[in-house]
C-alpha cells in the first residue's frame, strides 16, 4: 500500500487566499516594510517561543535589542530574507499550488538543518499574523473576524506542508501537531 501525500495548500478556498493576500499588498506598502516586519515578526517569535532564538544563533536568555551588532545584523539580514521568502510563497497562492507545496516541503527539508522543529511553525504563524494586524491597524476596518480566520487557514495550510517534511526528514518535532496536521488552537490568533 502507498501513502499519497496531501499538500494541504491545494486545498486552499479563494476567498481564504484573496483576503490573505489582499491584507499581505496593503501591509507591504508601510515604509521600510521587509525590515519592520521582519523584526516584529522575529520579536514576537522569540516572545511566544524563546527555544527559538537558537535557530538565529541567540542564547535562551538573549533578547534582541541587547544582542551584539554582529547577532542584530545577522538576525535583520535572515528576517529580511524571510519575509520576502513568505511574499513569494503568498504570490504563489492560488494558480502555482503545485509549485508552491513543492517550496514549502524543500523549505522544510532545508530547516531541518538549522534546527527547526515542527513545533516552531505555530509561533511562527502567530508572529506574522499579529505582526500583519499590527501594520493593518491604522487602515480601519480592514482587519475583521473574516480575514483573521483566513490568515490562520492559510497559515495553517502552508505550515502543515512544512511540518509533513520535517517529520517525513526525521526532523525533531517536538510537536504541538496532532495526528490530522492541524496546528495548536491555542496558538492560533485571538
Amino acid at each position: 500500500i502507498t501513502h499519497k501525500k496531501t499538500n494541504m495548500v491545494n486545498q486552499l478556498d479563494f476567498n481564504s487566499i484573496d483576503h490573505v493576500v489582499e491584507t499581505w499588498e496593503i501591509a507591504k506598502r508601510s515604509q521600510v516594510f521587509e525590515e519592520k516586519a521582519g523584526i516584529l515578526i522575529l520579536t514576537k517569535l522569540f516572545e511566544l517561543e524563546p527555544r527559538t532564538k537558537l535557530v538565529f544563533g541567540f542564547q535562551k536568555s538573549d533578547d534582541f535589542e541587547s544582542a551584539s551588532p554582529r547577532l542584530q545584523m545577522g538576525a535583520l539580514i535572515h528576517s529580511k530574507r524571510m519575509v520576502a521568502m513568505f511574499d513569494q510563497a503568498l504570490g504563489m497562492l492560488g494558480p502555482d499550488t503545485e509549485l508552491l507545496a513543492e517550496m514549502l516541503a524543500g523549505l522544510g527539508k532545508r530547516h531541518i538543518q538549522y534546527g527547526v522543529r515542527a513545533s516552531f511553525l505555530p509561533y511562527m504563524g502567530k508572529a506574522i499574523i499579529t505582526t500583519v494586524k499590527e501594520l493593518l491597524q491604522d487602515k480601519a476596518g480592514l482587519w475583521n473576524d473574516e480575514v483573521e480566520e483566513a490568515w490562520n487557514t492559510v497559515f495553517e495550510s502552508m505550515s502543515w506542508d512544512i511540518m509533513d517534511a520535517i517529520l517525513q526528514e526525521g526532523g525533531v518535532s517536538n510537536s504541538t501537531v496532532d495526528k490530522r496536521g492541524s496546528l495548536s488552537a491555542a496558538v492560533k490568533v485571538r
